[in-house]
């Protein structure tokens, strides 16, 4: 009697002929893949996929340059800024606490940047008159001699730009011009500085 495990002759010769082809039919890379020792580290792409571009905005790790807010120059046009006289200090023999701003009548004058309106009012010094909060740098911008009352009331928001009124020359003034003061806090009486600074550098920013 023959042992169980006695295969014989032919069919050897079918298991055989199998084996060759399967391993002809299995790609080269699936015996490579079974003698390498350590698997090989995929390769990073050069480009971060938008996963990990969200992640990174996520964390922090990646960052934009915040925009520059908009700025306005209070009067729409060309300006004049005059001479000492029209300047902030004392060349008039008396504190002169603004700088005074030229212009034609009826050009158009704008909040700089964003506001709140403290208080607009009319007066025999300061004509047609509107003070305006910068809260951001806790600052209060004073317009004098509009030609026309403010166009905006105390309490209302303002975006860089919204219009305040019109260059006029009403109550104590000389040539259609805006006095415009910077005061010190939120009040239209705080302590006054030098707006020209200032000034040239919205002028410069609104036309950049």
């Amino acid at each position: 009697m023959h042992s169980s495990r006695h295969i014989n002759s032919p069919v050897r010769g079918r298991i055989a002929r199998g084996t060759v082809v399967l391993a002809l039919a299995l790609p080269a890379g699936a015996f490579a893949a079974s003698t390498d020792p350590e698997p090989r580290a995929p390769v990073p792409s050069e480009e971060p996929s938008p996963v990990a571009l969200v992640a990174g905005y996520g964390a922090g790790l990646v960052t934009e340059a915040p925009a520059e807010p908009k700025v306005f120059h209070p009067v729409v046009g060309p300006v004049d800024y005059g001479d000492a006289l029209a300047s902030f200090g004392n060349e008039r023999g008396r504190p002169h606490e603004g700088q005074d701003i030229f212009a034609p009548a009826g050009t158009k004058l704008v909040s700089p940047l964003e506001t709140t309106v403290l208080e607009t009012g009319a007066d025999g010094g300061r004509g047609n008159w509107a003070a305006l909060y910068d809260a951001s740098a806790d600052r209060t911008f004073v317009y004098f001699h509009m030609l026309e009352p403010a166009s905006v009331e105390a309490g209302q928001k303002l975006t860089p730009g919204d219009p305040v009124g019109v260059v006029g020359c009403t109550g104590s003034c000389y040539g259609d011009h805006l006095h415009f003061e910077i005061r010190d806090g939120r009040d239209p009486y705080g302590t006054a500085t030098d707006p020209l600074p200032e000034l040239m550098r919205w002028e410069k920013a609104a036309k950049s």
